[in-house]
């Protein structure tokens, strides 16, 4: 018997050890805020119409329920009207010390009741005092009455009495929660600034001032000094996934002007992620027609992506767009030769082969083919496609037999290649072929080369 009391007893010691450190383990989770001295947590919910916040401040432990509308005093001390068939419940644990404030609408007469412990006290007294003491705490901390505060702050001190107020907030949500309300007034552009400038200073979760910056984009985006203070407000967010996600919002609304845009297209250099800069690149291409300065912009933006993967989807998308001007086309190719994988090169000069070629623009290709691409294979596959076209005029047959022979080294790739070129050579002038035979003597082989001669007529 006395085995099986000792056997017991460690069991339940192990227990109490495991449920230790897993509740340890969860109030290190919940902590959003902590030193060794002191810790912050906010946790909020809502479940058939009553709101439950759970506040933690060091010592300090909140717990709040309500249901209804809530009116206060102008000077925050007193709850003096709930709506009908409403309550608020209010308990506090400071230094092992429990508090406890009931008031309820009871057929329209409000009734307070005010416990320390399990005791009930008078509330007119201690009741009273520890209310006003806690309530401003309390709805800094919380969106209780955010609505009525935020109407009475802006009667007395405008915008910035609101803001004023926000400054004071530990909770994020509960910050957001009053500029977003804060927005709904009718602003000038001065509060418009000051408002978007507080949400970058004020604020510190990437969420909330994404959610803030998308809410209200039109009154942002009004001029020239609400957009500055717009870019410069995106720059308070660390995160590529949610500075994507403001501006995407922008690319959706077609009010928003070229200009507009093009001021906004800043938010861009805040963006260090390949993935989520050619996301919205591209979807900036495809759900709008770009005027000239921005298409340079989104060319500018995409040379300094460091993928060649990323890049070349961005860079296929722009060769779509049949209007860009010359100064475009050029900082296109530049970003060309910055692609360093011959793969990725032949796939955009394959999308080029696509469109008609002039003189110009086929010398420029040809060039491009000998300065970037070192892969015999890679090349000897463009040629092909030059060569399966047969839209090439005489002047451009020779310049590509020209070509080919500078830059293929394998008989083989360029056996392959020239034999593409065949029927076309056949077709046209002694010059051409002249051209052919010249290229031809750089294949090495004999086999090879006995090919391409028996080729020509």
């Amino acid at each position: 018997m006395r085995t099986i009391t000792i056997l017991q007893k460690t069991i339940f010691n192990t227990a109490l050890m495991l449920v230790f450190l897993l509740s340890s383990s969860v109030n290190a989770q919940t902590s959003v805020k902590s030193t060794k001295s002191n810790s912050y947590s906010f946790n909020s919910s809502s479940k058939n119409g009553v709101k439950t916040y759970h506040i933690k401040n060091g010592q300090k432990d909140f717990r709040i329920e309500y249901e209804g509308e809530i009116t206060l005093s102008n000077d925050d001390k007193d709850i003096i009207g709930i709506s009908r068939g409403g309550f608020i419940e209010i308990k506090k644990s400071s230094f092992g010390t429990k508090r406890r404030i009931l008031i309820h609408n009871e057929s329209g007469t409000l009734v307070k009741k005010y416990f320390v412990g399990w005791s009930e006290k008078p509330f007119n007294s201690a009741g009273k005092k520890w209310l006003a003491d806690i309530l401003p705490e309390i709805l800094r901390t919380t969106t209780i009455a955010a609505k009525s505060r935020v109407d009475r702050f802006y009667r007395k001190g405008g915008a910035s009495g609101v803001l004023s107020e926000v400054s004071k907030m530990k909770s994020d949500y509960v910050k957001s929660a009053y500029i977003k309300l804060l927005l709904e007034k009718n602003l000038s552009t001065n509060d418009l600034v000051k408002t978007i400038q507080s949400t970058g200073k004020y604020i510190k979760s990437d969420h909330y001032v994404s959610q803030i910056l998308k809410s209200n984009q039109k009154a942002f985006l009004k001029n020239d000094r609400t957009i500055t203070a717009y870019i410069n407000a995106t720059k308070s967010i660390d995160s590529d996934h949610y500075i994507s996600s403001v501006l995407k919002k922008v690319i959706e609304d077609s009010s928003i002007s070229d200009k507009q845009l093009g001021s906004l297209l800043e938010i861009t250099k805040g963006i260090s992620s390949d993935h989520y800069i050619s996301q919205l690149l591209k979807s900036i291409m495809k759900n709008r027609t770009l005027n000239d300065a921005n298409m340079a912009k989104i060319l500018t933006l995409t040379k300094d992506i460091k993928s060649d993967h990323y890049k070349t989807n961005i860079l296929k998308i722009a060769l779509k767009n049949k209007n860009l001007s010359t100064k475009a086309y050029a900082q296109f190719l530049s970003t060309v030769k910055d692609i360093k994988s011959d793969h990725y090169i032949s796939t955009i000069i394959t999308e080029l082969l696509k469109n008609k070629l002039d003189r110009t623009s086929l010398n420029t290709v040809l060039k491009m083919m000998e300065e970037t691409i070192n892969s015999d294979h890679y090349l000897a596959n463009i040629y092909t496609k030059m060569g399966s076209k047969n839209m090439l005029s005489e002047s451009q047959l020779i310049m590509v037999m020209e070509s080919t022979s500078k830059t293929i080294n394998s008989s083989h790739s360029l056996s392959k290649v020239l034999l593409s070129f065949a029927k076309q050579v056949n077709r046209s002038s002694e010059k051409v072929k002249s051209a052919y035979r010249k290229a031809a003597k750089s294949v090495n082989s004999d086999t090879y080369y006995g090919r391409v001669m028996k080729a020509l007529n």
